[in-house]
């Protein structure tokens, strides 16, 4: 009788001590997890990302001579890669590519495009058009039509600037809709002021913007082309 009551319990502990062994087993497994999920979610979006700057590559090669001024805010102002290869240095640097004003601007859906139009008589005239992902109003991508000579034709031709920027929009809505923050920047190095210079796309998530700044926490990267510690983005280079 007195060696069963001195028994008495020890299964209880060592159920309570298999558990316990358990409960850490099963929380580790958890947190390995949580790890796994977290990194195919991050491999997944890189891939998307990839897409994104592949896509952005190609537009940014397909429109070598899309150029415009004053960059900062629509409408922008058209000038010809024939044109920009005559500038001086200093008119160089308010020259920017369309497709990056584009991407870097607040525009999402619709920009406004402004070319200087060269009449019959000598004068010149600015010409504004709207320019949409959408093909409707009277952009001229629209499906809208005129009869000329009992022909039916486009009521309105693409610039190539417009059509720079319509593909840019494309582009910068293909990334939002995968919350994928999308800029470009001239790649540290290289020069601004250059005819098809060197370009740096940069993709951002989580928070992260899509630029070089040494000063800016949430920045990509630093104007070195070092990405900051712990920001989620991608950097690069394109020509």
């Amino acid at each position: 009788m007195n060696g069963s009551s001195f028994q008495r319990g020890v299964g209880l502990v060592e159920v309570l001590v298999a558990v316990l062994l358990l409960s850490i087993a099963i929380l580790g497994f958890s947190a390995l997890q949580m790890r796994a999920i977290t990194a195919t979610d991050e491999s997944l979006v890189r891939t998307k990302s990839l897409t994104v700057i592949r896509n952005l590559a190609e537009v940014m090669r397909g429109y070598p001579e899309a150029y415009i001024k004053d960059s900062s805010a629509p409408p922008f102002e058209s000038i010809l890669s024939t044109e920009f290869s005559e500038l001086s240095l200093a008119e160089r640097a308010k020259v920017t590519p369309t497709i990056q004003a584009v991407i870097n601007s607040s525009a999402t859906d619709t920009v406004v495009i402004s070319y200087v139009k060269t009449n019959s008589d000598g004068t010149k005239t600015t010409v504004s058009k709207t320019v949409s992902i959408l093909a409707s109003g009277e952009n001229c991508l629209s499906t809208t039509t005129s009869n000329i000579g009992g022909k039916v034709v486009p009521k309105q031709s693409c610039t190539i600037n417009e059509l720079a920027a319509r593909d840019g929009l494309m582009i910068k809505k293909m990334a939002a809709d995968e919350n994928i923050a999308v800029g470009i920047a001239t790649c540290p190095g290289s020069s601004a002021n250059a005819i098809q210079q060197q370009m740096c796309i940069i993709t951002a998530w989580n928070g992260t913007k899509p630029i070089l700044d040494d000063t800016e926490v949430d920045a990509c990267g630093k104007v070195n082309g070092t990405y900051h510690i712990g920001s989620q983005c991608l950097i690069s280079e394109a020509y």
